[in-house]
């Protein structure tokens, strides 16, 4: 859940003035991106393509307007979501052994499984799959959903971009074969977003490789990432789908899904 409150929103925006100023620079330009995607495709390319008012443009407005709203509100909540353990209640398993048990000095906290410190954040997260430069913040336990619908967004508004431009240049522009060399990022965020879906699927992070300690099925790996509603929160960030797990003792949940 993202609702914030007024304490929960000046928190958030005193966490973001921390952040080094070349990842806040990337941040704005990736929102400013955004939104100019926006206005050119609703205010430039479909008027020129449809006549207005009419259903196509209509059809066209609305699914770039559902698909922007997903890519922003998703993105903003993968940097608000907080998954570090700053005032967390960090309880050690009984089933989980001494020796998986690490300390961080600088935390000064006993380090859950699956957790890990991130230099930059300056803080251990729950569940830490990496460090995202672009939303200032790193991408754990508590925003994985949010981040893998922001990716399948970028993909599907990428690949619709590219069949509009297409559609577009070739009533409306002359280009030449080098002109298409601005297709190939759209290749990065596919491939990205394939290896990340690829992850979840197997119940992994980055950190894991290819472990299968932490592969509870298919369907038990996304309720992990997206909660227990997972089929709809692709409709939108805010609506609530309870998390099974709390990020932190992972091990008894190793051993009940083992002894089923």
């Amino acid at each position: 859940m993202i609702m914030m409150t007024l304490d929960q929103f000046w928190k958030f925006l005193n966490t973001v003035r921390k952040k080094s100023f070349t990842e806040i620079i990337l941040c704005l330009f990736f929102l400013v991106l955004i939104l100019a995607y926006y206005c050119v495709n609703v205010f430039h390319i479909l008027p020129c393509m449809y006549q207005l008012p009419s259903v196509l443009y209509l059809t066209h407005m609305l699914s770039l307007t559902f698909m922007v709203f997903n890519l922003l509100a998703n993105f903003l909540a993968v940097m608000y979501a907080d998954s570090s353990v700053i005032g967390r209640l960090l309880t050690i398993s009984k089933y989980t052994s001494k020796e998986d048990i690490t300390y961080c000095y600088v935390c000064q906290c006993d380090v859950p499984l699956r957790c890990w410190h991130c230099d930059k954040c300056n803080v251990c997260i729950l569940t830490r799959d990496h460090h995202c430069t672009f939303s200032t913040t790193c991408v754990g336990h508590y925003n994985r959903r949010y981040f893998l619908w922001f990716l399948l967004y970028l993909s599907v508004a990428s690949f619709y971009e590219i069949i509009l431009i297409s559609y577009y240049t070739y009533y409306k522009v002359t280009i030449k074969f080098s002109d298409l060399m601005v297709l190939v990022p759209f290749q990065s965020v596919l491939t990205g977003f394939h290896l990340t879906a690829d992850k979840v699927c197997k119940g992994l992070v980055c950190h894991e490789k290819q472990e299968s300690n932490y592969d509870f099925g298919l369907m038990r790996n996304l309720e992990t990432v997206f909660g227990e509603k997972w089929y709809i929160t692709w409709i939108s960030p805010f609506i609530e789908s309870k998390l099974p797990y709390n990020g932190i003792d992972w091990q008894s949940h190793v051993n009940q899904y083992k002894t089923k």
